[in-house]
């Protein structure tokens, strides 16, 4: 088993025309996660941050991103499901021994990122698609071996490591705390929605990590 960490230098992106056109519209679009994926594509729920003066129903122009439901909103930050039929994403979240694994993105600064994991034949041969079609900057690739004691931050991505530590710093999992998730989101900047997605997903990551120590 393979798990991969891909990125892309935002100067590395401007030959894409698919990725261009969206950070005309959008400062930053980061998948939180996966809502259902059918024959029309993958539906996600998405945190976007928007270019100034532009909405997000401009992000229907690209013919494969529809906007279903803004969920939140709070000043040029959204919260929003949004319909994916972008053939490469899609057939990316559908290889039946490869798993794409929220949060990634792109941002109009620090680039994008994608991760993946699964049987090493099928990540070398998408990791080698990848190369062809949009040769990545950075590629990270770890090992699975069930002898091995992984550590208990080696499934974090470095937002949700950020929002555990700020968490724990605040005093959240004190069992009399009163610190609540919003006092959390609005110390960090960000909408409650989207940090509770963060912490859901640091939070079975280390439950991961704790049942193969328990086992």
């Amino acid at each position: 088993m393979r798990r991969v960490n891909l990125r892309w230098n935002i100067s590395s992106l401007h030959g894409s025309s698919d990725i261009s056109n969206i950070l005309k519209i959008a400062e930053s679009i980061e998948v939180l996660s996966h809502l259902s994926v059918s024959e029309r594509g993958v539906v996600q729920l998405a945190e976007i941050r928007m270019k100034e003066g532009r909405e997000i129903t401009d992000l229907s122009e690209i013919s494969w991103l529809e906007v279903i439901e803004v969920l939140e909103e709070d000043g040029d930050l959204l919260v929003a499901s949004i319909l994916c039929s972008h053939p490469f994403a899609k057939s990316a979240i559908e290889l039946s021994n490869i798993q794409v694994y929220p949060p990634y993105g792109i941002d109009s600064t620090r680039g994008m990122e994608l991760r993946l994991s699964g049987l090493s034949g099928s990540v070398s041969r998408f990791v080698s698609l990848l190369r062809v079609v949009l040769p990545p900057d950075k590629i990270s690739v770890n090992s699975f071996r069930k002898e091995e004691k992984n550590g208990w931050t080696d499934g974090l991505t470095d937002k949700q490591k950020e929002v555990l530590s700020y968490a724990i710093n605040m005093g959240y999992f004190d069992p009399n705390s009163d610190i609540k998730l919003k006092d959390i989101a609005d110390g960090l900047g960000m909408a409650r929605s989207t940090l509770g997605e963060h912490m859901k997903r640091a939070e079975f990551e280390i439950m991961k990590k704790v049942l193969e120590d328990i086992q």
